[in-house]
């Protein structure tokens, strides 16, 4: 079994999406705040190329959007 990769290890101009650590799902707490900002930053400046990319790219932009939309919808239910 390969010793999972640390922070330290990633380099993200060279990562490889396609090893299979890199698809193991991780939960982070983060702000609406924080969230928004991730979602802005990345929304200008990624680039993706090439098939494998865009896919990534979309699959990160829905989490992120369905992230924020969970985030509205719990709100309005309390109010």
């Amino acid at each position: 079994m390969e010793a999972p990769v640390t922070p330290e290890q990633i380099d993200a101009m060279n990562l490889d999406l396609d090893e299979p650590s890199m698809a193991d799902e991780v939960t982070v707490k983060l702000t609406r705040g924080q969230l928004i900002i991730i979602n802005a930053i990345l929304a200008e400046h990624i680039q993706p190329k090439g098939y494998e990319h865009i896919a990534f790219a979309y699959d990160l932009f829905t989490r992120l959007q369905e992230a924020i939309s969970t985030l509205e919808k719990t709100e309005e239910a309390f109010e």
